[in-house]
């Protein structure tokens, strides 16, 4: 027992050391690498200058890249709709660290004027329409644009110039388009896809829009319609759209810049309560979208939520996918909306849906602004993303260095406490030794107790035998054994003659008590005075006789009548298949009455199912 507790107790102790110099170890193993992570976060910090003003370089090369580009396809594009305008001239400067874009005219003699404030609006409004084209089609988003009276500012006699160069950029950049505009357009082109404001305010307007299911796929990306219901002026109208160039024509005040706004609440969230028709108590805009789908926005007043995005199948459901429930109420859209359809923001800016108070696409915003317009695209995108995880990467190095050196302080200390480890591991493998010198010791003296337990086990063997051979010496002789042994014999066998001479003597009396009883009886019989009660007892046998005689001839009927039942019942046994109709267990003729000899209970559980 020592020896097993010694070697308990020190093996325990081996391997509580040997978590702590594992422990030691995996802390000289983190301290060289977190050493050698601090030194490389140190080094990346000492040129995060270097490599952000390289990423910025890079950029802006790249935007100037662009820039004569963007001057080309914009100078074309207002040659087209105003012949012998000046050439459009894109500044790039950076001012306070930012990137600042001017977009301008350049005059003969090489001077700039700046397009929003020193020009008409003819060719604002047309660089604006072409700077929406560039940012949509080089932006990942979705191939929309819709423009709010996009001509307004154009002549009459150049508004034909105007719808010309936007069907032939829609067409080469795959662009959907819808302009709202109050000149008729169907005498400029054929190939518009034409709906007008039919109605009055007062009384209501509606839309004359002829169906372009044909026109599309179903699998193809774009808007198939617009449905505005309780919304405004209008009580249930649909706006038709083809894949390419949409116009929706009318007079002022009609209502056609309503599906602008429409279509900015569906997916700028800039919906108020003045969406609601008056009189109703929700406006809803359903827009028909690829595989036969609709999505939805409900704008209800003083209600939790007030707005709710709904996107539906053909059949009116809602679109249930991947466990997810496509229905959001809230204020903002949500982003399942953004990543479904694709339209959105870009860099902040209104790429698809023209405002109708701010018509100018980019002119009337800030220099630093403007130039977003050149980081639209996937190169541009790039060098953002890199300057991103330059500057993620460096706010990571200095917490890692700030962490990193209170851990090292952290991890010093800890070894230092664990230095005595080398010495408690000598130590304990001589207390080993110790243990195991004390093991054969305690085997030894283990030994000899046994031995010492065996003699007095043996001395007390000894004892017993001393005192049997003590009493054996005081025996008798042999002959006198066997002389005790015949009188003991005949001792019993004088006990068994005395029991059965009793015996004897106890039957005698008997039989002496039954003869003194046999020979008091009279020699005759005595004569019966009366026997009436014979005579009845006569006759009640006799009626007895004749019961018992109509008992037996009802017996052989009811025998007759059980072998009928017993053949109906051995036939509907047959039917059944031999089980009971009543439980459903196997049964036999004979104990078919008899439910305890073939109860359910005594069947198996696929047996009672079966049943």
């Amino acid at each position: 027992m020592i020896g097993a507790s010694i070697d308990h107790g020190v093996t325990r102790a081996e391997a509580f050391l040997a978590r702590l110099e594992g422990r030691r170890d995996a802390l000289r193993i983190r301290r060289e690498e977190l050493t050698r992570e601090i030194e490389l976060a140190k080094g990346r910090l000492a040129v995060k200058d270097e490599v952000e003003a390289f990423i910025e370089a890079v950029h802006g090369s790249a935007s100037r890249r662009s820039l004569s580009a963007f001057e080309t396809l914009l100078t074309a594009l207002v040659q087209e709709v105003l012949p012998g305008e000046k050439p459009v001239a894109l500044d790039l400067s950076t001012g306070r660290g930012l990137a600042s874009l001017d977009i301008c005219v350049r005059r003969p003699d090489g001077t700039l004027e700046d397009v929003l404030e020193d020009n008409g609006g003819a060719l604002t409004n047309v660089i604006g329409m072409a700077l929406r084209l560039i940012a949509v089609v080089k932006a990942d988003v979705a191939c929309f644009l819709a423009l709010d009276e996009a001509d307004c500012w154009i002549a009459p006699d150049r508004v034909s110039s105007f719808y010309k160069v936007l069907e032939d950029g829609a067409a080469r950049l795959g662009v959907q388009c819808l302009a709202v505009s109050h000149h008729d357009l169907s005498q400029f082109s054929g190939k518009f896809h034409i709906a007008r404001i039919i109605g009055e305010p007062i009384s209501g307007v509606d839309v004359q829009s002829p169906d372009t299911g044909a026109a599309w796929d179903e699998a193809q990306p774009g808007l198939r319609f617009i449905r505005l219901v309780n919304v405004q002026a209008y009580k249930d109208a649909t706006l038709h759209l083809s894949p390419g160039v949409n116009a929706l024509i009318g007079p002022n005040n009609r209502g056609k810049s309503t599906f602008i706004r429409a279509l900015r609440a569906v997916f700028y969230g800039e919906a108020r309560d003045s969406l609601v028709r008056a009189g109703a108590k929700a406006a809803s805009v359903e827009i028909g979208v690829a595989g036969n789908r609709t999505l939805r926005f409900t704008r209800q007043p003083r209600r939790s939520p007030v707005n709710i995005w709904s996107l539906h199948e053909a059949d009116g459901s809602i679109v249930e996918e991947q466990g997810m429930r496509y229905e959001t109420g809230g204020r903002s859209v949500p982003d399942w909306v953004a990543d479904l359809i694709r339209i959105r923001k870009v860099e902040d800016l209104d790429v698809h849906i023209a405002h109708q108070k701010f018509p100018v696409f980019l002119l009337g915003e800030t220099a630093s602004r403007r130039s977003a317009v050149l980081s639209i695209g996937q190169e541009a995108g790039y060098i953002r993303d890199m300057l991103v995880i330059h500057r993620e990467r460096c706010r990571q190095d200095n917490d890692l260095v700030r962490s990193g050196e209170r851990e090292l302080i952290a991890i010093d200390e800890t070894i230092d406490g664990l230095k005595e480890l080398d010495a408690l591991r000598s130590r304990l493998l001589d207390i080993r030794c110790q243990g195991e010198d004390l093991k054969d010791v305690s085997a030894r003296l283990q030994r000899l107790q046994q031995r010492a337990s065996q003699l007095a086990d043996l001395g007390r063997y000894l004892e017993k035998a001393q005192a049997r051979a003590d009493v054996t010496a005081k025996l008798p002789e042999a002959e006198q054994l066997t002389h005790l042994t015949r009188m003991v014999e005949r001792s019993r066998e004088r006990e068994r003659l005395g029991e059965r001479v009793i015996g004897l003597g106890q039957s005698l009396t008997r039989g002496k008590a039954r003869l003194a009883a046999l020979q008091s009886l009279p020699e005759a019989l005595p004569i019966l005075e009366n026997t009436s009660s014979a005579q009845n007892i006569l006759k009640r046998m006799n009626d007895l006789r004749s019961a018992a005689l109509i008992a037996q001839s009802r017996v052989v009927q009811v025998d007759e009548g059980l072998k009928s039942v017993e053949a109906d019942m051995a036939q509907l046994i047959e039917e059944t298949g031999g089980l009971c109709p009543t439980c459903g267990s196997p049964v036999k003729p004979e104990n078919l009455l008899d439910h305890h000899a073939h109860s359910s209970h005594s069947l198996t559980p696929s047996e009672r199912l079966t049943a």
